[in-house]
């Protein structure tokens, strides 16, 4: 893998260390129009700094700059259940075999977990947890057909989703003591068209020149993790609006409401400010403009581990035997490099002749 993974957590019967929200609500304000986000730069990451007045002409220009400051890798992994599985258009096995093999990726996973228990930042009892999945001795793990079907089930009566699962819900809702459960997400960058720093919806272009005044704002929630140190992710909810120069039809800008994305297990940016800000853009008349705001993130394809415990047959029939399961799925990734969900671009085009 390129990236370490963080590791997952077996259920232990050591006391809850401190769950508490991870943040409330904020607001960001999405870099606009070339300009590198700013709490990347804050950061310290060596993103270049272009003048805010430039205009961009191709959805190449555009994805060379976000590669200057919110650079994705070619394979990721997200601690526990990622937020941001795309289950609106869901994945199966045979769609993501060919592109990463679920034995290479749960070498891969098994490699991050052992990297991961060996930190010396990493809780000793978290640690531990991780260390129990790097040292398992299952190489070819079970694999579910699609992302929808990951029912966990430790005994012969028993469905319970991944996602309650990984947050150490028992089937009856009830929660265990450590909180968590040992899961991670492994993938690799999606290749098809769209799934790197995809669009967002920002309205209708300008035809035949003008002026506009944009006001970009978002609202982004971090979701409460499971324990204190579980950051999963957040979700952004956009707000544009415009306003002509001169007078005219104006108001909120409507488009995507808004997307849930993942932390990256390398990932030290979190939102920390709230700003809104205001930008005057004018274009010429032979020119078709436009706002145009991309996701600092894309989209990965590969596989949920799951790991537990359950009895082979009936109850009472014997010791419990562990498993391994990999549920195909399609999740969207922050770039580690980016604090902000979204960047936004004035963006014109060649009216057609």
């Amino acid at each position: 893998m390129t990236n370490p993974l963080s590791a997952p957590r077996r259920t232990t019967a050591r006391g809850v260390r401190g769950a508490t929200a991870l943040a409330a609500t904020l607001l960001v304000a999405a870099p606009l129009a070339g300009t590198a986000s700013p709490a990347a730069a804050a950061d310290g990451q060596n993103a270049p700094i272009i003048d805010k007045s430039k205009v961009y002409e191709s959805d190449a220009d555009i994805d060379k700059a976000m590669e200057g400051w919110a650079k994705v890798e070619a394979s990721e992994s997200v601690m526990g259940y990622p937020k941001g599985v795309d289950r609106d258009n869901p994945v199966s096995l045979p769609d993501v075999m060919p592109k990463y093999d679920p034995t290479k990726a749960l070498a891969d996973a098994k490699a991050a977990a052992k990297k991961f228990a060996e930190d010396k930042y990493t809780p000793k009892w978290v640690g531990e947890s991780a260390k129990q999945l790097a040292d398992s001795t299952i190489t070819d793990p079970e694999t579910s057909q699609n992302t929808n079907d990951d029912n966990i089930a430790t005994a012969m009566s028993e469905k319970n989703p991944a996602s309650s699962y990984c947050e150490g819900r028992h089937p009856d809702g009830s929660q265990n003591s450590a909180e968590t459960n040992p899961c991670v997400f492994v993938g690799v960058l999606d290749d098809r068209p769209g799934s790197k720093y995809p669009k967002l919806g920002t309205g209708g272009g300008i035809a035949g020149g003008g002026k506009k005044i944009y006001t970009v704002s978002g609202q982004v929630t971090d979701e409460k993790s499971a324990t204190t140190v579980w950051s999963v992710g957040g979700k952004f909810t956009p707000k544009v609006t415009s306003t002509p120069a001169n007078g005219g039809a104006g108001g909120e800008i409507g488009g995507e409401i808004g997307f849930t994305y993942s932390y990256s297990s390398t990932s030290l940016n979190r939102v920390t400010g709230t700003q809104e800000d205001k930008y005057e853009t004018e274009f010429p008349a032979d020119k078709k403009g436009s706002l145009q705001g991309r996701r600092d993130g894309a989209y990965y394809v590969g596989y949920l581990f799951v790991q537990y415990q359950a009895v082979p047959g009936a109850p009472g029939t014997g010791p419990e035997k562990e498993h391994i399961k990999a549920v195909p799925a399609r999740v969207y990734v922050q770039s580690p490099q980016s604090s902000t969900p979204v960047t936004y671009f004035k963006y014109q085009e060649p009216a057609l002749q």
